[in-house]
């Protein structure tokens, strides 16, 4: 799993660059990385930008069917309600996740596993934030 955090955070720290959410997010199937992506809301000036969602999608080009029952994602960000129901559609059932959002974001199809192991990746999203309120 350890593996699977590093990369997260790589591509979370992608986001930064164009200014958006710093959040990572990859699709792994039987223990290969077959997507990963971040955020892009900012850069391509789309709502749907969210790293689950860029990441499901090119999961899905990858193995040419958006059925992804057998993939679990990582994610730097518990997913919000939109990418939850992104997710329950691409059948994906298992998301491991770094950090808690504010609102609550349950789905009682999927299974939320909070990893509780990296505190400097909420450091980032929270000076993100403060940032952008100036």
């Amino acid at each position: 799993m350890e593996k699977y955090i590093d990369v997260i955070l790589k591509e979370a720290e992608k986001s930064l660059k164009s200014d958006d959410v710093p959040v990572g997010a990859i699709i792994v199937e039987k223990g290969k990385i077959i997507a990963r992506a971040h955020n892009t809301r900012e850069k391509q000036k789309k709502i749907t930008g969210h790293a689950e969602i860029n990441a499901i999608e090119k999961a899905s080009k990858k193995k040419k069917t958006w059925h992804l029952p057998d993939c679990v994602l990582y994610v730097t960000l518990k997913p919000c309600k939109m990418c939850l129901e992104v997710i329950k559609e691409a059948r994906i059932d298992t998301i491991y996740y770094l950090i808690d959002r504010d609102k609550k974001t349950r789905d009682k199809n999927i299974k939320l596993i909070k990893i509780n192991h990296v505190e400097n990746q909420a450091k980032i999203l929270k000076e993100f934030f403060k940032n952008k309120r100036k």
